[in-house]
């Protein structure tokens, strides 16, 4: 007889242990990330757009200091969500978590699809500048020239972004040295024919100052491409020693080197140029150079040259990965979310990328693009603000506990008051066709949203695209997100 048993199977109880970020960046390293997220190539961009629409040297100086402020209180709210909504995405998941679906959309749409890319045909444009002002010295280069190096920028960037990843570290690397140095010449260089007796170009500096208000609208735009970068300590707050104090810390010591250096390196430069001279400018760090440091003055176009060449790298890099994400979250084509079989680039986004910002060359003029990018980043900077102010309601009426860092509640408020004021004054007052453009794409995010992104609707010949990009660009599906 043979007696059958039974095995019962209980359910096993197994401890997971997950692994978290080291709290291992300190004061210092905070500092040193902020500072470095913001020194850019916006420096050696900016100055002539912020001296142009301020109307005169001093209240342009006014200016580069005024959007330190403005950049200290931005840099908090983001420090705060840092804390808050420690996972990244930046801006996307801030606002997709504050806000919801439709606003983050919107994030997504207008800064990778146009701000990122207008960036990026902004840098190039700089860099073809600087080129041939070091090739053609006081002569007027062809202006098709100018568009064919930009062109070939961005092409040459395409390529590596898409072949090698590694190469971008070595490139950041070297661009990050090579700026810094340009910097530390033109301010020391300022601050020493300043002691020398340089003063001529500074007497009467606040004469001709603007009295538009628009003006100074379009000076801060031109000032705050320079301090682009205000909102990265808040996405390592996970990894810094005592968060809750070293994040304020981190950024308000950040921001005023960053604007100290600003203000000395344009006072460095109002030393040496006429303002005739700085406006009818191409170039205007070699310019500097050319009456300071003749000899070697060809080493400044170089090293700005590696900066903005460093900084498109980068720009390149980070938004065809954002886009990726985007696409895995079904707010953009699926065939974006597809990766390489071989090298698990994100192929399609990438050129995608590149592919608008030469697009957004046909501009041709850098204050225009600027002026363009500048808008369309206050709008996700109200946004995200926006995002901050609804999520401290809800804890406050769920009474959730923040143990975080807690910037006062008046800093957003205020924040969002800029915002509004920066995105609507423009428009009022002899709206310029750059920011008509702006709002354009707005509302036409808007309104491809609902029927493509919500409910889902498929587009003719699109499945037949993908599978043509997916067999062209070697690439295949990855697992989605929601």
């Amino acid at each position: 007889m043979t007696e059958n048993k039974t095995s019962e199977w209980k359910d096993a109880e197994v401890e997971i242990e997950y692994v978290r970020p080291r709290s291992q960046i300190g004061l210092f390293g905070a500092v040193a990330f902020g500072m470095g997220s913001m020194i850019g190539s916006g420096i050696f961009i900016s100055p002539k757009g912020a001296l142009q629409n301020a109307g005169s040297p001093g209240m342009s100086l006014v200016m580069w200091a005024l959007c330190g402020i403005l950049s200290l209180l931005m840099g908090l709210v983001y420090g705060e969500l840092g804390t808050l909504v420690p996972l990244s995405g930046g801006d996307y998941t801030y606002i997709r978590k504050g806000l919801g679906s439709v606003p983050a959309f919107l994030a997504v749409w207008i800064y990778t699809l146009f701000g990122s890319t207008g960036s990026m045909a902004v840098l190039s444009l700089v860099f073809a500048d600087y080129l041939l002002a070091l090739l053609f010295g006081s002569c007027q280069p062809p202006d098709i020239m100018r568009q064919i190096i930009a062109a070939l920028m961005i092409i040459t960037l395409c390529i590596t972004n898409v072949i090698s990843v590694t190469f971008g570290a070595y490139t950041q690397i070297i661009c990050t040295v090579a700026k810094t140095l340009a910097l530390i010449v033109i301010s020391i260089g300022g601050i020493v024919f300043l002691c020398e007796g340089s003063v001529e170009n500074l007497q009467n500096m606040f004469k001709d100052s603007s009295t538009d208000v628009t003006g100074y609208s379009l000076a801060i735009y031109s000032c705050m491409f320079a301090y682009h970068g205000y909102s990265r300590i808040g996405e390592i707050a996970e990894e810094l020693e005592n968060p809750k104090q070293n994040i304020p810390r981190a950024v308000i010591i950040s921001v005023i080197i960053v604007t100290m250096v600003y203000v000395i390196t344009n006072l460095s430069y109002f030393v040496l140029l006429p303002k005739d001279e700085f406006l009818h400018s191409s170039a205007v760090a070699y310019d500097w150079g050319l009456k300071g440091i003749a000899p070697v003055a060809f080493l400044i176009p170089l090293s700005v040259m590696c900066s903005v060449y460093g900084a498109s790298n980068g720009n390149g890099f980070s938004t065809g990965r954002v886009m990726f994400s985007a696409a895995r979250a079904g707010h953009f084509p699926e065939v974006m979310s597809f990766l390489h079989v071989q090298t698990s680039v994100p192929v399609v986004s990438i050129v995608v990328m590149h592919a608008i910002s030469l697009i957004m060359l046909a501009a041709g003029d850098i204050s225009v693009l600027i002026n363009f990018l500048s808008f369309v980043t206050f709008i996700v900077v109200l946004m995200t603000t926006m995002a901050l102010l609804r999520l401290r309601y809800e804890m406050h009426k769920n009474k959730v506990q923040h143990d975080g860092f807690k910037t006062p509640i008046i800093i957003p408020i205020v924040t969002a008051l800029i915002c509004i004021f920066m995105i609507v004054s423009p428009l009022v007052n002899n709206p310029r066709i750059e920011f008509l453009y702006g709002s354009g794409i707005v509302i036409f995010g808007l309104i491809i949203y609902v029927p493509l992104v919500h409910f889902q609707l498929s587009v003719p010949g699109v499945g037949s695209c993908t599978t043509f990009l997916q067999l062209l660009c070697n690439v295949s599906p990855t697992q989605k997100v929601d």
